[in-house]
């Protein structure tokens, strides 16, 4: 090689590693961290081993002897802070991240104890709605094999016959060991309700993600397969994507879904007119009198998500109607397909809105959990095909 070509390399090579060193620079100033104590309310003494995580996240752990925490690592932006510990209620505080470190000190009450008279008895259906729990909190999915509830003898579960709805939650944390995944989940399960009457199932609360450790390399490299498997095509991939502007290059295709009431003969409505009928299978149709008309043209992330006007790093999705989200990248598992009658083709998943405008972070995560209903593929894969949201 020429004696001037070389010294062209030499010279981009420093030029980049430095440019290198800059960005690296850039990045780890940017990161900031939370860091604070918490006490009783009763008497204001810290509260050593108590726990405290930013929610939906790996990021936390538990208190100090002298009750203070230190989360790192964190980039600006807005975050849910919960801190919790056995007889005192859980706290979540909403708190804006910038470029300078967050303190905080987090006050715990104890909880009310009342005292009432009651008779013990064994529930003979609880370990029949305990199956149904894990079946549709955890999933049905190859990984859900391998996920399990170690305590679910914390489960406060039980039927509502008035509501026609199987109800759940807990005071203390499930955790759920994710074989597949390599996560331990802490969920303190806030509400949970699978309703007969509606066909629905939605439940919210607090998870922390700790990753499981071994010196197991074939493993931790199989994690990571795993995690990244159930991330693409994931809703969490999606909205990220939506955010992002690349929904096509990531390999999701959306389109309108309109519902309408079902009708025989000719039809007059131009949104009838111009969509492509579904089969009701695959329609995730929850009602016989109603007929979904997918509209041909895709939506492009532009006609959905817009930066808010009011919220700084916060997005607003806006759809009146039905998304129908479709993953290209990917086929569904044999098992789903099984499931629907047919042989695998690509994901689809619907998302039915509970309001018109949903507001989402900058990382893809809505910040109302209950304002959206997943049915299709979504709906079938469960927390225990789910990674945090920081997740990267």
């Amino acid at each position: 090689m020429p004696f001037r070509l070389r010294c062209y390399f030499a010279v981009m090579k420093r030029i980049l590693f430095l440019c290198y060193l800059f960005t690296l620079t850039d990045l780890i100033s940017a990161q900031v961290k939370i860091t604070g104590t918490v006490v009783s309310a009763t008497d204001g003494k810290p509260l050593g081993f108590a726990t405290v995580f930013i929610n939906n996240t790996s990021k936390g752990g538990t208190t100090t002897e002298g009750g203070s925490f230190n989360i790192g690592g964190l980039v600006p932006g807005r975050y849910e802070l919960i801190a919790s510990y056995v007889g005192y209620e859980t706290v979540s505080n909403y708190l804006d991240v910038n470029t300078e470190d967050v303190k905080i000190k987090i006050t715990l009450q104890p909880k009310a104890t009342v005292l009432k008279a009651f008779e013990v008895k064994r529930d003979p259906k609880r370990e029949a709605n305990i199956k149904k729990f894990k079946e549709t909190f955890i999933g049905k999915t190859e990984f859900a094999k391998t996920c399990v509830i170690t305590n679910d003898e914390v489960l406060d579960i039980g039927y509502d016959y008035t509501e026609q709805a199987l109800k759940a939650s807990t005071e203390d944390y499930l955790v759920i060991v994710n074989a597949a995944l390599g996560y331990k989940i802490r969920f303190l399960l806030k509400q949970y309700v699978n309703s007969d009457r509606d066909h629905t199932i939605s439940y919210y609360g607090y998870a922390f993600y700790e990753n499981m450790s071994t010196k197991n390399r074939a493993q931790l490299r199989q994690w990571a397969a795993n995690r990244e498997e159930v991330y693409h095509g994931s809703s969490l991939h999606f909205f990220r994507s939506l955010i992002n502007g690349n929904t096509a290059e990531e390999g999701f295709v959306v389109n309108e879904v309109v519902r309408r009431p079902r009708q025989h003969g000719y039809v007059r409505d131009t949104i009838v007119k111009n969509g492509k009928i579904m089969m009701n299978r695959d329609a995730y149709s929850d009602d016989s009198n109603y007929v979904n008309y997918r509209m041909p043209k895709p939506l492009q992330p532009a006609d959905l998500m817009k930066p808010s006007d009011s919220l700084p790093d916060k997005y607003d999705l806006h759809c009146e109607n039905m998304l129908l989200v479709t993953y290209m990248k990917e086929l569904e598992a044999n098992k789903y397909a099984r499931l629907m009658g047919r042989l695998p083709k690509e994901q689809e998943s619907m998302i039915r809105f509970m309001q018109a405008d949903c507001t989402f972070s900058k990382e893809g995560v809505c910040v109302n959990p209950l304002a959206m209903l997943f049915s299709g593929y979504w709906g079938w894969e469960k927390l225990a095909d789910q990674v945090p949201y920081d997740y990267v």
